[in-house]
């Protein structure tokens, strides 16, 4: 089955004079002032070294050099930071005042660094000219969640859905399908024959910090099940049993590994290199590094997809967490640090973004570039596809500590599959857990 989305509807839309009249503006258009003299220094704070090789890490370092170029009087310095404290450490440092000029952030965590009000609104900061060619470009269902009571406090970056399906075509097609069924009773149906030997037909992480299956299951419904004022969902209504039912259901059907309950990513990353899974809950950015390691299985057999629905056949997509960037309210130097995020976010730094590190443009124009058209621009537009299913939410605004939901939530995946518990006292449990 295909994604019942126009393949080229996107890029089509966004006409070549388009991309071209943005071109010319490739640079950044907020101005720098004219006493910049050479004292300039902002900071950055991401989980990126401008000194790195990652082909993410290259182009930051790139698109910081060009930057400096093009504005002699300042310079840039990357602070690398553990991505799991990025937030926390921001907040903190905001309170002592020394914060970076400059943060990259998780969405579930920009209401907490707007409580704060540790980030600038952007709508006071951003060029009339960003503001009317470049947001209009972007895609509103990222740029939308970053707004706080009519305040902009940061700009999403890549906007990858984060958790979604990479599967082997090769494996599918000789069980005779295409792609990976849209509908959760048709998927349940699929995976059997793709399990077979050594071969599991999915490989579900169900131990990483901050990541859970039970949230990708759980938006597969066409109503709204997430409080949008609080984050919750009740964990002991028809949606979450019959999220818990399916969870049991793979395990029982030995189509999901025993061995899942301790399972991360990295090691779904590495089974799958191996050839032991036809399908797997993977992180969309790493789609390249899954390719480059794949050892027992040919690469150009990767494919994505979104996750299944429970009440229809539209795919569903939970598009989070993922990067933003947004500047310290504490900064010294809000137009150079404007100046600097918007050099992020041109039409230039997008196919860059795209064409070297495999992300998803931020600007839909560059989805016009002939680059789209190849093996390795292709997988990029399927993403984009995803992203704009109808299936396809960011998590409320305000997730309250999503790390200790997720965590829990992987507690109960990994008893749905590992035991025979009854499953509403394992969502019981949960729900006291959690103190919901």
């Amino acid at each position: 089955m295909k994604l019942t989305r126009p393949t080229r509807s996107l890029a089509a839309a966004a006409t070549l004079s388009l991309f071209a009249a943005l071109t010319l503006a490739g640079c950044s258009s907020a101005e720098v002032p004219d006493d910049a003299d050479g004292d300039v220094e902002l900071v950055i704070w991401t989980f990126l070294s401008r000194e790195g090789t990652s082909p993410r890490e290259v182009v930051l370092n790139d698109l910081i050099t060009q930057f400096e170029d093009d504005h002699p009087g300042v310079t840039v310095s990357v602070e690398a930071q553990p991505f799991e404290e990025l937030e926390s450490k921001f907040i903190t440092a905001s309170q002592r005042g020394d914060a970076p000029d400059l943060i990259w952030a998780r969405d579930t965590f920009l209401y907490l660094l707007d409580d704060a009000g540790s980030l600038l609104d952007l709508e006071d900061q951003l060029s009339e000219e960003f503001k009317t060619e470049a947001l209009p470009d972007m895609f509103d269902v990222f740029t939308d969640k970053a707004v706080f009571d009519d305040r902009r406090v940061a700009l999403p970056l890549w906007p990858t859905p984060a958790q979604t399906i990479f599967y082997r075509s090769d494996v599918l097609q000789a069980a005779g399908y295409e792609a990976p069924p849209l509908n959760w009773d048709d998927m349940l149906d699929a995976l059997g024959p793709l399990t077979s030997g050594n071969q599991f037909g999915l490989g579900l992480p169900t131990n990483d910090t901050g990541v859970t299956p039970f949230l990708m299951l759980l938006n597969g419904f066409e109503d709204e099940v997430f409080d949008q004022k609080t984050g919750r969902f009740d964990l002991l209504g028809d949606e979450s049993v019959q999220v818990a039912e399916t969870l049991r259901t793979l395990g029982a059907s030995g189509d999901v590994p025993a061995d899942a309950i301790s399972s991360t990513g990295q090691d779904v990353q590495d089974q799958f290199a191996s050839g032991r899974f036809a399908m797997a809950m993977a992180f969309g950015p790493r789609f390249s590094a899954y390719q480059e390691s794949a050892a027992g299985y040919d690469p150009s057999t990767l494919r994505v997809s979104a996750w299944p629905s429970f009440d229809s056949d539209n795919p569903s997509a939970l598009l989070g967490p993922y990067w933003n960037v947004g500047i310290s309210a504490e900064t010294e130097h809000p137009e150079e640090a404007t100046a600097l995020l918007e050099s992020l976010y041109t039409v230039d730094a997008s196919a860059q973004w795209a064409e070297v590190a495999g992300q998803v443009p931020d600007r839909r124009s560059v989805l016009s570039d002939p680059f789209f058209e190849t093996d390795q621009g292709k997988v990029i537009v399927d993403f984009v596809e995803i992203i704009d299913a109808d299936g396809a939410r960011v998590l409320p605004q305000k997730l309250e500590d999503v790390t200790q939901l997720a965590n829990v939530l992987n507690g109960v995946t990994q008893r749905l599959l590992g035991t025979d518990e009854d499953v509403k006292k394992i969502l019981s449990d949960a729900k006291a857990e959690l103190g919901w």
